[in-house]
């Protein structure tokens, strides 16, 4: 249940009961079945898809059917293989049907309704065709007259036959539980490829200033080498400079006391350095 885009939800759509399981015998398939569809007849449940299943390989076809997980069940009709045979065309989309086995007769009440013939999927073109492990269930009615077909110069041998597809290995299942994992790894990956791995994010906001070809920041590169030496000349001056030097007429300051004395006090000097330095 649930596979494929188109298939329809049998459970949801025929409101089957819970826990139905749809495993009906030969004789059910030939009896209830094939025989109400070839008579036009409605079928019990019509829960078996009418599809010309030759014209896919089998691995398509678990998606086209209305029911099952493991095993599914069509309609189908058969043409013949040569205008004027009753052999049928077994050919199928890359390969061709092969049958295997003798013929089984699926008896109804007493009498026998319909054949049941089994066939194994080959891959490729016949003799060199490689056996898979798709395995067919063909049921046809026992009494039809098929010589009215013939004489309508039609290719056509049978309207409607009844088959029954697995996978003997169940590897259809695994094969979907695998592209299922397939895609969500496939995701996953192309979401991962859309982020910057933090190996590659480069932690320099300006990469440029690394350039050793541009020059470096120095006070060389602002003044002239002579005003900067007058620069430091000027401020010399102040390395000899004490107490004594700034006290007194002969001072290097103006001087009166009103401003010696708020340059020498706490109050002055917190005022004179508001306000700048004097120089």
């Amino acid at each position: 249940m649930g596979m494929g885009a188109g298939r329809r939800d049998a459970e949801a759509e025929l409101n089957l009961p819970p826990g139905f399981r749809f495993h009906p015998t030969d004789e059910e398939l030939v009896a209830d079945y094939l025989c109400a569809r070839a008579a036009g007849r409605g079928a019990p449940v019509p829960i078996i898809a009418e599809v010309d299943l030759y014209r896919f390989d089998p691995w398509e076809l678990p998606s086209m059917a209305l029911f099952g997980t493991r095993e599914w069940y069509f309609f189908t009709p058969r043409d013949r293989k040569y205008p004027n045979g009753s052999r049928p065309n077994r050919a199928a989309g890359n390969g061709y049907w092969k049958a295997t086995g003798a013929d089984k007769p699926v008896a109804h009440k007493g009498r026998t309704a319909g054949i049941k013939k089994a066939l194994v999927f080959y891959h490729g073109k016949p003799p060199r065709g490689v056996k898979t492990d798709w395995i067919m269930h063909e049921y046809r009615l026992a009494d039809t007259n098929r010589s009215s077909k013939k004489k309508d110069g039609t290719l056509r041998l049978d309207d409607w036959v009844l088959c029954r597809l697995y996978n003997k290995k169940n590897e259809w299942e695994k094969m979907q539980q695998q592209q299922e994992q397939d895609k969500a790894a496939m995701a996953t990956a192309s979401w991962g490829e859309t982020r910057t791995p933090e190996s590659e994010i480069d932690n320099d906001p300006f990469p440029e200033l690394a350039d050793s070809s541009i020059p470096a920041y120095t006070t060389d590169a602002i003044l002239p080498k002579e005003e900067l030496q007058e620069l430091e000349l000027d401020n010399d001056w102040l390395m000899g400079i004490n107490l004594d030097d700034l006290q007194g007429p002969g001072s290097m300051l103006p001087w009166d006391d009103s401003y010696a004395a708020s340059f020498l006090s706490p109050v002055g000097a917190k005022t004179e350095q508001d306000i700048g330095f004097f120089f």
